[in-house]
């Protein structure tokens, strides 16, 4: 090759070479970003979102400190590539509260900086818009969780559209083949991780199968919660303690596996529910399994069942959805702190709704949509489980006060799903065929 030649190959790899080190522009930062800060007491998430005006990067996001407290206001400049930002508290960029340096590394948002005078590092991906293809995952869990948190890594990675297809433990840890798999403490499989899912955002879980996989359950028989009884009723030390029932899937039908003489007839139909299925809660929280809130864990409601599409706020990025504590059966309310404890096989399918949430769990069946309310007694569980569904109502039929009253003051159905927990869970349910005679808006 002659030396012209040579010339020429070299000025073109160098500006190969330069166009390819060309450092981000604000049209590059610009945008959406699924954003996690984390600190060394925890992590947090948000939707970040960056602008650019006249060579100004503004910017704003919910909170990113470890209690999701105050909402963010960015003012930056670029300098070669690099973002700088001033954080403030919103609306006003007066209350500087931290600065951040970001830069794009791989499609992905990285940075450091302080925020509230502790340092952090920043993490982030921008929304993933292309089209997804439905993948079915087989997923024989290795470990099992007695907490919701988002600290606990996922056991696997899903989107919106997948179907995942697994098994849950029994509430003390114990599985199909009657040998221990995991602590007691209404032991969860999981944590699953949805792209995409970010605070803000509903997470929808319809559940295609829910079955019993064994032929025992237990179900704890030392009396009745006191809370479902009149004050000062007198304790009364139970009898014959045959725990144990038999399970007959073919049948339909669970038996006492000890019986006392009155009772060796008895049996009850079996319906298999999740007792617990949630997502990670609120900014850096670990809460045991055996609880309870917006976030859904420890519902312990007795439709929640095959068939059932539950819809859960989002809390943390990916969501980490997790299921357990299923029973054959449960009356309402789980009197005596247990249903008939199994384990379960379980095909669920996940969607996301982006950017709304009713900010409590709700749910759907062929016949009812029914709401959930939670609170630290039974009269609070139920304001919240009516404020809730008054909210649905308002949201989907722009119904105003006096139409939503004769709505709910003609059909509301409320359950008692819980009265055993550390709070009562009561659940508005309203029937889909009077849903339907209400003129959309």
């Amino acid at each position: 090759m002659s030396h012209h030649k040579w010339a020429a190959a070299l000025l073109i790899l160098h500006g190969a070479s330069s166009l390819a080190a060309s450092p981000p522009s604000a049209a590059d930062f610009a945008g959406a970003w699924n954003v996690t800060a984390h600190f060394a007491e925890g992590s947090t998430s948000a939707v970040l979102t960056l602008t650019s005006v006249d060579g100004k990067i503004k910017g704003s996001s919910a909170g990113l400190d470890t209690r999701s407290g105050f909402a963010l206001a960015y003012d930056g400049t670029l300098e070669h590539g690099r973002l700088h930002l001033t954080v403030a508290i919103a609306p006003s960029s007066v209350n500087t509260v931290g600065e951040l340096t970001l830069e794009i590394k791989g499609g992905s948002l990285q940075g450091t900086g302080t925020l509230y005078r502790v340092p952090v590092t920043l993490t982030g991906e921008k929304p993933d818009d292309k089209p997804h293809t439905p993948k079915t995952y087989d997923y024989v869990p290795t470990h099992y969780y007695t907490n919701l948190s988002g600290a606990n890594p996922p056991a696997l990675r899903i989107a919106p559209g997948d179907t995942v297809r697994t098994s849950t433990i029994d509430a003390n840890g114990i599985d199909e083949h009657g040998q221990w798999a995991g602590m007691p403490g209404n032991t969860q499989t999981g944590p699953f991780y949805v792209e995409g899912a970010m605070p803000g955002d509903t997470l929808v879980v319809h559940l295609n199968r829910v079955r019993v996989n064994q032929t025992r359950a237990m179900m704890v028989c030392w009396g009745l919660s006191p809370n479902a009884l009149p004050a000062g009723t007198p304790p009364e030390a139970p009898g014959q303690c045959g725990f144990g029932w038999t399970l007959d899937s073919t049948a339909g039908i669970a038996r006492l596996a000890e019986p006392s003489a009155r009772l060796k007839n008895f049996t009850v139909p079996l319906k298999p529910m999740l007792g617990t299925i949630g997502v990670a809660p609120p900014a850096s929280q670990s809460i045991s399994a055996s609880d309870l809130g917006n976030y859904g864990g420890n519902l312990d409601y007795n439709r929640i069942v095959e068939g059932t599409t539950l819809y859960l706020p989002v809390y943390r990025a990916g969501a980490l959805l997790t299921m357990g504590d299923a029973h054959a059966l449960q009356g309402d309310g789980e009197i005596t702190g247990q249903g008939l404890e199994t384990s379960m096989a379980v095909e669920f399918t996940v969607g996301l709704t982006k950017g709304t949430t009713l900010g409590q769990p709700w749910a759907e069946d062929d016949e009812y949509v029914m709401v959930s309310g939670i609170g630290n007694s039974l009269g609070e569980a139920l304001q919240s489980a009516t404020g809730g569904m008054v909210r649905w109502l308002r949201d989907r039929y722009k119904l105003d006060m006096t139409d939503v009253a004769k709505v709910l003051g003609s059909s509301i159905q409320y359950d008692v799903a819980e009265i055993v927990d550390p709070r009562p869970h009561v659940v508005a349910r309203l029937r889909k065929d009077l849903l339907a005679k209400i003129q959309p808006p």
